[in-house]
C-alpha cells in the first residue's frame, strides 16, 4: 500500500489515543442501588477501498472517518431495576453519510427472578453472538459485515429494534436463553407510483426473535456478548437463533431466518485462543439489500503472550461466505488482520485486509482499513 495512506493517517490516530489514555470513567452515586456511569467509545478510522474512485470507478480511494462516536449510559434505581442507553454519530465525516446524532439503544431492565430479566426499549436484536456483541469488545475490526443480513428498521440504529425482551441463565448457568416480541416492519406502501396502494404488513404484526445457548464453561449473563475477553472469561458455547419477520398482506411471504453458531475463548500455551463460527439461513423479502441465501463466517484470534514491551499484539483471520443463489451472486472475503492492545480494549490499533471485501460492476474489490479505539 502506497505509503501516504499509511504515515500520516497513523499519526492522527496516534495523538489522539495520546490525548485520552489517562480519562477515567465518571461515575455519580447516591447509594449501592442508585447510581449513574458514563462512557465513552471512539473508533477512528482510515479506508482505502479498491474500484472505489476515478473517472472511471476503478481506482482505490482513500477516506479517514469517525466509525463510532457513542456516549453510553448505564445505571441503577434499584436493586433490580438498571439502565442503559447510547447515542452514537456513525461513519461521521465518511463521504456521503449524513452526521446527525442517533438514539442508539435505551432499555430498563428488570430483575423478575435471579434467572429471569424482563427489558423494555431499544436493542440489538439477540439473534446470534455476533450481532449482541459489545463493539468496544471486538476481536476484529468490526463486525463480520458481509454476513449478517439482518434490516434495520429504526434509521441508522444497524440491527436494532423497538420491542420486549426476556433473558436469563438455567440450569447453573449452563443454558442461556433470550428472545422476545419487536415492532418489525411497520405498514407502507409497496406499490409503484400510480399504481393502486398495497400495503405491506397493514395488520402491524410483531416481529419475533429469540435465541438459546449451551455453555460449557463461563456464561454471559448480560446484555452485550464479550468475543474478546483477554483473559477475563473462559468460553466454550454452541446455540442457535430465530428471527420472523411477519407480513400479513396477502400474497407477500413472512421472511424468516435462522442460525447456528459456536464460540470458545480458552486459554493456549501462554496466550489465548478465540474462535466464533455461525451459519445463517435467509428467506424472505425483509432482509438487506433483499437477500435470500445463507451467509457463514469463522473467526480465529490468538492474543500472544506478553513480551518485554507494555502491549499485547493478536492476529486475526477472518472468512466469511454470501451466497444468493436467486441472483447468482457469491463471495468469499478473507481478512487478515492484526490488533496491538496498549490497553486492552480500552487503547488500541486494529489493522486489517479484506481480500474481496465486496463486488463491484461484477468484479471483486478489496479494501484496507486502520483503525484506533479509545473506550473509557
Amino acid at each position: 500500500m502506497h505509503g501516504r495512506f499509511v504515515a500520516l493517517p497513523l499519526g492522527i490516530l496516534l495523538l489522539g489515543a495520546t490525548a485520552l489514555a489517562g480519562a477515567q470513567v465518571p461515575r455519580l452515586s447516591i447509594d449501592a442501588d442508585t447510581w449513574l456511569q458514563f462512557r465513552f467509545l471512539a473508533q477512528l478510522q482510515v479506508e482505502a477501498a479498491d474500484k472505489n474512485a476515478g473517472v472511471d470507478g476503478d481506482a482505490w480511494s482513500y477516506d479517514i472517518f469517525t466509525r463510532r462516536a457513542r456516549l453510553m449510559g448505564n445505571g441503577s434505581v434499584h436493586k433490580k431495576v438498571k439502565f442503559f442507553f447510547s447515542t452514537d454519530v456513525p461513519n461521521a465525516g465518511k463521504q456521503g453519510v449524513t452526521n446527525d446524532v442517533i438514539w442508539n439503544d435505551g432499555f430498563v431492565d428488570v430483575q423478575l427472578a435471579p434467572k429471569f430479566n424482563i427489558a423494555m426499549g431499544r436493542f440489538l436484536v439477540p439473534f446470534s453472538p455476533d450481532i449482541r456483541s459489545s463493539a468496544a469488545m471486538l476481536l476484529g475490526i468490526d463486525y463480520n459485515l458481509n454476513t449478517i443480513k439482518t434490516p434495520t428498521p429504526v434509521t441508522r440504529a444497524f440491527w436494532r429494534d423497538d420491542g420486549i425482551e426476556v433473558r436469563g441463565v438455567l440450569g447453573g448457568k449452563r443454558l442461556e436463553y433470550r428472545g422476545g416480541v419487536y415492532k418489525g416492519a411497520r405498514t407502507y406502501n409497496l406499490a409503484a407510483a400510480g399504481a393502486p396502494v398495497r400495503l405491506n404488513n397493514p395488520d402491524n404484526d410483531l416481529r419475533t426473535i429469540g435465541m438459546a445457548m449451551l455453555n460449557f464453561a463461563d456464561a454471559q449473563p448480560g446484555y452485550f456478548y464479550n468475543p474478546n475477553g483477554l483473559g477475563t472469561l473462559r468460553i466454550l458455547s454452541v446455540g442457535a437463533g430465530f428471527d420472523r419477520i411477519p407480513n400479513s398482506t396477502a400474497g407477500i411471504g413472512n421472511s424468516l431466518a435462522w442460525n447456528v453458531f459456536a464460540i470458545a475463548d480458552q486459554p493456549l500455551g501462554e496466550g489465548r485462543i478465540n474462535v466464533e463460527a455461525i451459519w445463517y439461513d435467509w428467506d424472505g423479502p425483509a432482509w438487506t439489500g433483499g437477500f435470500e441465501g445463507t451467509t457463514a463466517a469463522v473467526q480465529v484470534g490468538y492474543l500472544m503472550p506478553k513480551g518485554s514491551g507494555e502491549g499485547r499484539w493478536q492476529p486475526v483471520v477472518r472468512f466469511q461466505r454470501q451466497d444468493n443463489p436467486n441472483t447468482d451472486f457469491t463471495l468469499n472475503t478473507v481478512n487478515l488482520g492484526i490488533n496491538y492492545l496498549l490497553k486492552g480494549h480500552t487503547i488500541n490499533w486494529k489493522l486489517d485486509v479484506a481480500i474481496n471485501d465486496r463486488q463491484v460492476a461484477g468484479e471483486n474489490a478489496h479494501a484496507v482499513r486502520l483503525q484506533t479505539q479509545l473506550f473509557f
